[in-house]
C-alpha cells in the first residue's frame, strides 16, 4: 500500500531540501517548476539545490537571480560527470538524465533527506506532507509506474517506479554503490535501460523502495493521454483516481508534445506550466513547434529542389 507520513523517523521539520538535475536544454523549465513550487509552499522554507550539467554560465546567473527572488537558500552545484560517460541514452534523453545517481555525492554531507523533483514538472499543491513520509527505512519513497508500464519492462505490478519524483534518504544512497552496480546492470542489460536512469535505479533500490500516493507523481496517461491505459473507474485504483481529481505535482512524463513546452501539447493542466514560465527569464522563448515525420521532410525536400529546378529553367 503506498505510504503514510504518520510516525516519523526524522524531527518534524518544515524545511524541505528540493534538489533537481539538468542541463542547459531543460534548465528553463527547472526555473518554472520551482516557480511553481514556491507559489504553494512558500510557508516551508525550501532549501533549493539544482545539480548541472553543460549550462551557459550566463544562463546560470540568470536562473540564480530569478530564484533567489524566492528562496532563502539557493545552491547551483556543477556536476563531474566523468563516471556517467559509459551510460548510454537516445531519443529524447541526454547525459543529464543520470544525474540522478550523483545527487548524494554532491549535496553537502550534511543533508541526510532530499526530495528530487524532475524538471518537466510543475507543483500545484503543498509538498509539505510527502515530505515529511515516514521512509520505514528504505532508501528512497516513489509512485509506481502503471502496471502496463511495469510489465513492459520486466517488473510486477507495484514493483517498479517511476523516477521523477523521489523522497530519498541520503545517507542511505551514500552507502550504496550506485554508479558501479548500475553500470553492471547498463553493460548486462542494454535492452533493459529504455527509461535511462530510472531503469538503473530501479534494478539497485530493488525491494528498497516505498510506494507514494499517485498524486506526488501524476503522469500523463492519468489524464487521457495514452489511450493504451483504461481510465473506466472500475479499473482505477483509490490512488489513481484521488491523483485524477487532486493532484499534487503533474509529471510530463515522454516526449514530443507531451511535453508542455511543446505547442501541440494537450495536457489539461498545461496552463500550469505556461504561468510558471512567463515568471521566469525565459518568458519570451517561443514554444516548440511539432517536428515533420521524416517522409513529410523529404518530401519538402523534394518540392523544394523541383521548384528550384523549374525557376532556374525560367532564366535560361
Amino acid at each position: 500500500m503506498p505510504a503514510s507520513h504518520a510516525n516519523l523517523p526524522f524531527s518534524f521539520d518544515t524545511t524541505m531540501n528540493i534538489v533537481c538535475a539538468t542541463d542547459g536544454n531543460y534548465l528553463p523549465h527547472c526555473v518554472a517548476m520551482l516557480k511553481s513550487l514556491s507559489g504553494h509552499n512558500a510557508d516551508f522554507s525550501p532549501n533549493v539545490y539544482i545539480i548541472y550539467h553543460n549550462t551557459k554560465r550566463e544562463e546560470i546567473e540568470k536562473a540564480f537571480t530569478c530564484l533567489n527572488e524566492i528562496y532563502s537558500s539557493v545552491s547551483l552545484l556543477k556536476a563531474s560527470t566523468g563516471s556517467l560517460h559509459e551510460f548510454p541514452v537516445s531519443g529524447h534523453g541526454s547525459l543529464a538524465v543520470y544525474l540522478k545517481l550523483v545527487i548524494a555525492d554532491i549535496l553537502p554531507a550534511g543533508l541526510d533527506k532530499a526530495l528530487f523533483i524532475d524538471s518537466d514538472t510543475v507543483v500545484i499543491n503543498p509538498l509539505i506532507e510527502l515530505w515529511q513520509t515516514n521512509l520505514e527505512g528504505k532508501s528512497l519513497a516513489a509512485v509506481s509506474e502503471h502496471r502496463i508500464c511495469s510489465l513492459d519492462h520486466g517488473h510486477e505490478p507495484g514493483q517498479y517506479f517511476n523516477s521523477g519524483v523521489m523522497l530519498i534518504d541520503l545517507a542511505r544512497w551514500r552507502n550504496t554503490e550506485i554508479i558501479s552496480r548500475g553500470l553492471d546492470f547498463a553493460r548486462n542489460n542494454p535492452h533493459r535501460l529504455r527509461h535511462w536512469d530510472q531503469d538503473v535505479l530501479n534494478n539497485v533500490f530493488q525491494g528498497e523502495w516505498l510506494m507514494l500516493q499517485d498524486r506526488w507523481n501524476a503522469c500523463p496517461h492519468l489524464f487521457g493521454l495514452n489511450k493504451a491505459y483504461d481510465l473506466s473507474p472500475e479499473n482505477l485504483t483509490a490512488s489513481e483516481q484521488e491523483a485524477i481529481h487532486s493532484p499534487a505535482i503533474i509529471h510530463f512524463a515522454g516526449g514530443g508534445a507531451l511535453k508542455p513546452w511543446h505547442a501541440g501539447c494537450q495536457h489539461p493542466y498545461r496552463q500550469h506550466y505556461l504561468d510558471a514560465k512567463a515568471k521566469t527569464p525565459w518568458k519570451s522563448t517561443p514554444l516548440l513547434q511539432a517536428t515533420p515525420p521524416a517522409w513529410k521532410r523529404a518530401s519538402m525536400r523534394i518540392m523544394k529542389q523541383t521548384k528550384s529546378i523549374l525557376n532556374w529553367g525560367k532564366t535560361l
